[in-house]
């Protein structure tokens, strides 16, 4: 290891370039109301309720025209084709955009089933509101209940700092309870303090966790977190930052 670079190092924020995994990190949304027929419309755009669309051809709408009832599902590019379908797309941002050749039965559902969610994504749009589903805004687990990767950019050394907030429910055991997390270092895992003693629901704390450096051998930086009883936890995660040492 070369102790000079630590002397007077240059720490460059790289979190932007990583990608982040975590459980349960996706979700899936079924008859999603896009529009509503009116016996004259033919061409149908908006945003879905949920973003991204992972993958693109999990998207699959559903209509109704001359009394019968269609399905269409988009290719792995966003590309929809379909019975009385002219032209079809849909982003994984969630932007859609449908012609038929003939207008919708009025007052019939245009609707939509799709998954959603990245596993991996980059760490900029994981904690951007615009990507985050519900599940990875506020997370509920006991015990043993959480996990997220953070892969790095490059062969280097690394330091990474999360940010947590977190407190416990108002059902189930009472008292403080304290949440420890972990860092794993290869074999070895890392646990650094203090703890974060959460209080219960609607009151929160928050705590932020430095790594140990990470050298060249490990492209990777694996948070997990723990309880010391098993009341039930809402945590979300406020920030992540990746340090590369220059």
């Amino acid at each position: 290891m070369n102790i000079g670079r630590f002397i007077h190092p240059r720490l460059e924020n790289v979190a932007p370039l990583c990608t982040i995994e975590t459980d349960g990190w996706t979700g899936s949304q079924s008859g999603e109301v896009l529009a509503t027929g009116d016996g004259s419309q033919t061409h149908f755009t908006g945003t879905i309720d949920y973003q991204p669309v992972n993958p693109l051809n999990s998207f699959t709408i559903h209509y109704t025209i001359g009394g019968a009832t269609y399905d269409a599902t988009a290719d792995s590019d966003g590309n929809i084709t379909g019975t009385h379908i002219t032209s079809g797309t849909i982003s994984q941002e969630g932007q859609y955009d449908i012609t038929f050749d003939t207008p919708l039965d009025n007052e019939t559902d245009l609707t939509a089933d799709y998954n959603h969610g990245i596993s991996p994504a980059n760490v900029e749009n994981a904690l951007y509101p615009k990507y985050q589903p519900s599940d990875w805004g506020w997370r509920t687990c006991q015990g043993n209940c959480w996990y997220i990767i953070v892969y790095f950019p490059s062969p280097g050394y690394y330091v990474t700092r999360l940010v947590v907030e977190g407190c416990y429910t108002a059902t189930g055991k009472t008292g403080d309870t304290t949440l420890t997390a972990q860092f794993s270092y290869g074999n070895m895992a890392v646990y650094p303090s203090p703890g974060l003693s959460l209080k219960q629901e609607p009151n929160t704390r928050i705590m932020g966790w430095a790594s140990p450096i990470y050298d060249p051998d490990y492209g990777k930086s694996v948070f997990s977190f723990y309880a010391s009883a098993l009341q039930t936890l809402k945590l979300r995660v406020l920030k992540i930052d990746v340090f590369r040492i220059a």
